[in-house]
């Protein structure tokens, strides 16, 4: 069996038949998970034209409480400390796939979207950073509606970080602040989890400078 250089690399790591899988002589449990493979990286690329992906790794379900294996994978021209990460499940050789690559793609949208509803309201906001806890599968590639996923009309499981200016905000004002970024959002029919740092200043260090903190879920 003809394999290329990158499934050779993968399959590799997660076997000891070194020799066989150079030769392209796999076993029923390294070919299921060389089909996977490919079926991910038909999906990944289907799903998102615009952009090219690399299979770096996978996290077998073996041992662990998840009905899927995990592969990771990369994006072109995309750093990231953390790879991308697409769940399979595999029931008679149908492909049941999700990613959580669309988060890329509506991130940025999103965060500058919610920080406009906060200034607007005369809050000094420093940042708003957003991450997403669901993965979706093919019903969502690039065009996903980023007022949808905000609002919860479709699910991502919104995770949203505000990092505000508190060099003017009293210390007795904390809670009404987390309390207005509440009254705010939730009267933008925002959804999700928030989580709201108070700084010294703009140019406080996120770490250390933090003068209070607190979440809410709406």
């Amino acid at each position: 069996m003809e394999l290329t250089s990158e499934e050779k690399k993968i399959l590799t790591g997660l076997s000891f038949d070194s020799e066989e899988i150079e030769k392209g002589e796999l076993s029923a449990e390294e070919l299921a998970l060389l089909n996977e493979m490919r079926a991910v990286m038909d999906y990944l690329k289907k799903k998102y034209p615009s952009y090219s992906f690399e299979i770096t790794g996978c996290e077998p379900k073996a041992g662990t409480i998840r009905k899927y294996n995990e592969w990771y994978f990369k994006a072109s021209g995309i750093e990231r400390d953390n790879a991308f990460i697409s769940a399979v499940e595999n029931s008679g050789g149908k492909y049941l796939i999700k990613d959580d690559f669309f988060g890329e793609i509506i991130r940025e949208p999103i965060e500058k979207e919610v920080k406009k509803m906060l200034m607007n309201a005369g809050l000094k906001i420093i940042m708003v950073d957003v991450s997403f806890w669901e993965m979706m599968g093919r019903e969502y590639g690039e065009t996903i509606p980023v007022m949808k996923v905000l609002n919860g009309a479709i699910d991502a499981g919104n995770d949203v970080k505000v990092f505000i200016d508190g060099s003017e905000i009293k210390e007795s004002d904390y809670e009404k602040t987390v309390s207005d970024v509440e009254e705010i959002l939730t009267r933008k029919n925002v959804i999700g989890d928030v989580y709201v740092v108070i700084l010294k200043d703009a140019n406080a260090d996120f770490a250390k400078d933090r003068l209070y903190s607190d979440g809410f879920t709406i």
